[in-house]
């Protein structure tokens, strides 16, 4: 009996102690990191390209995508699945649903997403969109970014390389801020560098949202004015509409410059100065990693931008037009098409 007794004990013990170390290992363990991407139209070439970037890490984490699906009315129920998720980091993908998600600098709505380390990506000008104080100090303490754009001046200069130019066409929609600040940045450029800039922004429907039957005509009415370049800044509209756009300018005969390098290697653009969206997507991935892996607090951290740019020239399109590149642009450009 006693023995009996003593191996009861002796299995109570082990149990005791298996179960001790289950749960030892069971707290030990980390969950993997969550972060949610909320994003405008689907899991395009950044998307892709932060969660590759995260795929690398050593630490197990988990990406999230969260789609608007291009329309901006979706974004509070957005911010109710983000609350619902908890993530350890939120990332936002352009200018509608950056603002849409955390507010402004000076937005006291309590509705919007606060205090969750926050990196937005694929934003035209944080700063004039007042998602930023600065790009060295973001002015919150849990925002940080990424910078994509080319600087529009830089824009007009790689032009003037293709050909000389007098008069640019630039076309907007004006239900994406981002759009609107761009189109005021090149008429502003336009003063200053001696160039006529006409614009012409694309007819809203009665619910104000910009119709896609209104490009051939808008981009027919820049053309007759004489324009050297039709230019398209920043425009998830347009950008989701290329083909249309693309097409439009080689029926009016009107080289399309873009910041957009999706409208140059995947449509029919001219020529175009960009950040390719999948590096924007990595430097958005190694931001992440500094707050998330290296513990920086996202406020401390500058908004970050590439070092080098990326020209597009689409040789087929040049070859519709009868308008090839100097060869000094062919030297550095990167030339797509030629399949035709």
């Amino acid at each position: 009996m006693r023995s009996r007794s003593l191996l009861v004990q002796l299995v109570a013990v082990l149990v005791v102690i298996t179960t001790t170390a289950i749960a030892a290992v069971a707290q030990t363990s980390p969950s993997p990191l969550r972060i949610v991407m909320v994003t405008f139209r689907g899991c395009e070439e950044a998307c892709e390209g932060f969660k590759d970037y995260v795929a690398r890490w050593e630490t197990d984490a988990e990406v999230i995508v969260l789609d608007v699906a291009q329309n901006a009315d979706a974004i509070p129920a957005m911010r109710d699945e983000v609350r619902r998720l908890d993530p350890d980091l939120l990332v936002t993908w352009g200018t509608s649903v950056t603002r849409g998600m955390i507010g402004t600098v000076d937005s006291n709505d309590p509705e919007l997403i606060s205090g969750i380390p926050t990196v937005f990506m694929i934003v035209a000008d944080p700063v004039g969109a007042e998602i930023v104080t600065s790009y060295e100090d973001t002015g919150r303490g849990w925002v940080t970014g990424t910078r994509n754009r080319v600087p529009e001046s830089t824009q007009m200069k790689v032009l003037a390389e293709y050909r000389p130019f007098d008069r640019i066409g630039v076309l907007y929609n004006d239900d994406e801020l981002n759009a609107v600040l761009k189109a005021d940045e090149i008429s502003l450029i336009g003063g200053q560098e001696g160039f006529e800039v006409v614009s012409r922004v694309i007819a809203n429907d009665d619910d104000g949202a910009p119709t896609v039957d209104d490009i051939p005509e808008a981009v027919a009415d820049l053309a007759s004015q004489d324009v050297d370049f039709l230019y398209i800044g920043s425009s998830s509209f347009l950008l989701a509409n290329a083909d249309i756009v693309t097409q439009a300018a080689i029926d009016n005969h009107v080289p399309l410059a873009t910041a957009y390098e999706a409208m140059v290697k995947d449509s029919h653009g001219l020529i175009a100065l960009a950040s390719p969206y999948y590096n924007v997507g990595q430097l958005a991935g190694r931001q992440a990693e500094r707050i998330l892996i290296d513990g920086e607090t996202p406020g401390d951290l500058e908004v970050v931008g590439l070092n080098r740019f990326t020209v597009l020239v689409n040789i087929d399109t040049a070859a519709a037009l009868d308008l090839y590149p100097p060869m000094l642009l062919l030297r550095y450009a990167e030339i797509v098409g030629g399949t035709e």
